[in-house]
């Protein structure tokens, strides 16, 4: 028992905490104990609840218990990661204002393919600004606020709003 704890806690410690900003659970885990407790509430509750009832298994299972994101968590964990893994090339070819990369971020924002030259022409203009900001992460969210301010890019890319605090919570 004491072994199970240790490497579930461990195991939690690994997730990187950008993959866990958008959830609606806490460090426990989806299930049952993230329902009842929440985000914010004793995620030591949320653990044995979860643990008592094999509730993470049967919301993993079936979809519930806050164990599947919903459409829009789900496409900002995409952009994090697209972004966490693409972050130089990206830097470059928005420099540029063209490439396969940042065709790809175009559609990990859900961008029409409509939108293609306006979005190149926008993020080559807001490419220092962007990558002045500290890790990908960040930059990823300053170019989608600067997005969200474009009424155009706005519009055609369905991914660009920023999850609201009150989703998160």
């Amino acid at each position: 028992m004491y072994r199970k704890l240790v490497i579930g806690v461990l195991s939690v410690a690994a997730v990187p905490s950008f993959a866990l900003a958008n959830r609606k659970y806490g460090m426990a885990g989806c299930g049952l104990g993230s329902v009842v407790m929440g985000r914010s509430g004793s995620q030591v509750s949320a653990w044995t609840t979860n643990g008592s009832f094999n509730s993470q298994i049967f919301g993993i299972t079936t979809g519930t218990s806050n164990c599947v994101p919903d459409r829009r968590r789900s496409a900002d964990v995409q952009q994090e990661n697209f972004m966490f893994n693409n972050y130089a090339t990206l830097s470059r070819e928005m420099a540029q204002g063209n490439g396969s990369t940042l065709a790809g971020l175009a559609e990990v924002l859900g961008c029409s393919p409509e939108s293609k030259t306006e979005f190149n022409n926008f993020a080559q203009e807001n490419h220092k600004q962007v990558f002045a900001a500290p890790g990908a992460v960040a930059a990823l969210n300053t170019f989608k606020e600067s997005l969200s301010k474009n009424e155009t890019l706005a519009r055609n890319c369905g991914f660009v709003a920023a999850v609201s605090s009150e989703e998160t919570k």
